[in-house]
């Protein structure tokens, strides 16, 4: 969080005290979608926001399964090799301000 808030411009201890500060444990989920065999028969999840103020994803190469919403289209990710991807949403969208 201190890398974070650095690079956004803000004093390096914002963005931790803002979730709580250091007394406050850190969640972790991890989770493991392996491609389908038959994916024409399945639902994907409805539209949603991840409700972390940060989520880091570790993309696999053949499945091209995230998407995100620009205005009101949806646009899937494609995964580039070996990259993770970090999405900083609502809650640091809510304590700036920013309404796109």
């Amino acid at each position: 969080m201190k890398i974070l808030s650095i690079n956004l411009g803000l004093k390096e201890d914002y963005l931790q005290n803002a979730f709580g500060g250091e007394d406050i444990g850190a969640c972790i989920r991890v989770n493991y979608y392996p491609k389908c065999p038959q994916p024409e028969l399945t639902l994907g999840l409805s539209s949603h926001s991840d409700p972390g103020g940060m989520t880091i994803l570790l993309p696999d190469d053949e499945v091209h399964g995230l998407q995100v919403r620009k205005g009101d289209n949806w646009i899937t990710v494609k995964p580039v090799k070996n990259a993770f991807i970090v999405n900083i949403g609502d809650q640091i969208q809510i304590m700036f301000g920013y309404d796109p």
